[in-house]
């Protein structure tokens, strides 16, 4: 931690800028470095969701924890519809929200320039075009690096009714799903894939068709399209010197279904707690996220490994439950088997090649070097 001067922030995502609302509600001097012209600017304003499943804690309880206002879209999520591979769509509905919907990029309304507007208000000094080595920050917000999954999606304006349709078939989405949300005016159309990555646009194209085959939505000429990637990594350490590295720069995030938003708020808020109390951010994280991580990716494994199969027994069960949220709460509980079987995933899906994750000693999976993906951002 720096002595004399501002704290420093290389990285004005969700986990930047919640560490300078922590650190400026405090009375600290923030410096936010962001190389880009904007927040936001790898989003194209799609819908995406902050999971409330993975701890008790409800999400806007937990915004108020962190001291994070609802200034952006923010809608809860406690019904949709799943679809397993042969196109059979089941209801699933829960008494408090699994999720919170929210948008991304670079407009109002969007969750990056709500909480840029907060950072401001609470005084930091958010500096765009900047960007700040991890060598120079305290606290590194700078993304993913290296690609775990790859998203491509579309959207647009729409007056059709509200719908939230989550399509689960390895053979067009492979490893992942696709989805369709329209709600309060706004369509996205995603599809999330872990493996194959060359393809992208070949399954995106081949997964829209066939949700437009069950529902035949109509998407004008004029939407919007983008690539993102997620990425998820374990290590002992999330440190190195000064630099405290939070959100997907450091391999936060749930792996099951790529959910990283709530690792994200957490890790950096997190960080500006280690500089405030002065504690070890290792410490803190790892009592927080550490036994989360190692179980998502057990459940990423379970759900790869069953196949299609696995897949339709999975949508039926969500179905058949009392309650959405409390099932899936079941899936990110420590088990006795899952922690015995953690070391053999990480031993069959050890990478041994060139990784380009941050920071230091980690563990990632096995992926092909040589792979090419799209470039990250917008594309229309």
């Amino acid at each position: 931690m720096q002595d004399h001067g501002p704290i420093r922030i290389a990285g004005a995502g969700p986990s930047g800028l919640a560490a300078a609302i922590a650190l400026a509600h405090a009375g600290r001097e923030v410096e936010v470095h962001e190389a880009k012209s904007d927040v936001g600017t790898r989003f194209i304003g799609d819908l995406q969701i902050i999971e409330s499943a993975s701890v008790g804690e409800p999400i806007p309880r937990f915004l108020e924890r962190i001291g994070v206002q609802e200034n952006f879209y923010f809608r809860a999520a406690d019904w949709a519809t799943f679809y397993d591979a042969r196109g059979v769509a089941r209801v699933i509905r829960s008494g408090e929200p699994y999720g919170w919907f929210i948008r991304r990029g670079a407009e109002e309304g969007t969750l990056d320039r709500g909480l840029l507007a907060q950072a401001r208000n609470a005084g930091a000094n958010v500096i765009f075009n900047s960007r700040l080595g991890a060598e120079e920050a305290d606290i590194v917000a700078t993304g993913p690096a290296s690609p775990d999954g790859l998203a491509r999606e579309m959207t647009w304006r729409t007056d059709e009714p509200d719908r939230i349709d989550v399509f689960f078939n390895h053979k067009l989405s492979p490893g992942g799903y696709y989805y369709l949300f329209i709600l309060d005016g706004i369509a996205t159309f995603g599809c999330a894939i872990v493996a194959d990555f060359k393809r992208i646009d070949e399954y995106f194209a081949h997964s829209l068709a066939e949700a437009q085959r069950l529902h035949g939505f109509r998407i004008p000429e004029q939407t919007r399209t983008g690539y993102s990637y997620m990425n998820f990594h374990l290590k002992h350490r999330a440190t190195n010197g000064n630099a405290r590295y939070v959100g997907e720069a450091a391999g936060f995030q749930d792996y099951l279904f790529g959910l990283g938003i709530r690792y994200a708020l957490t890790s950096g808020h997190l960080a500006a707690r280690s500089i405030l109390e002065e504690r070890d951010f290792d410490d803190l994280w790892q009592n927080e996220l550490g036994q989360k991580q190692e179980i998502s990716l057990v459940n990423r494994f379970l759900y790869e490994t069953g196949g299609n199969v696995g897949l339709s027994l999975f949508v039926r069960h969500a179905a058949r439950a009392k309650d959405f949220r409390t099932y899936l709460s079941s899936w990110h509980q420590g088990r006795w088997w899952k922690s015995m079987l953690a070391p053999v995933v990480r031993r069959v899906w050890r990478h041994r090649g060139r990784c380009l994750h941050k920071p230091g000693e980690h563990w990632c999976r096995s992926r092909d070097t040589e792979m090419k993906v799209p470039p990250l951002g917008p594309v229309s």
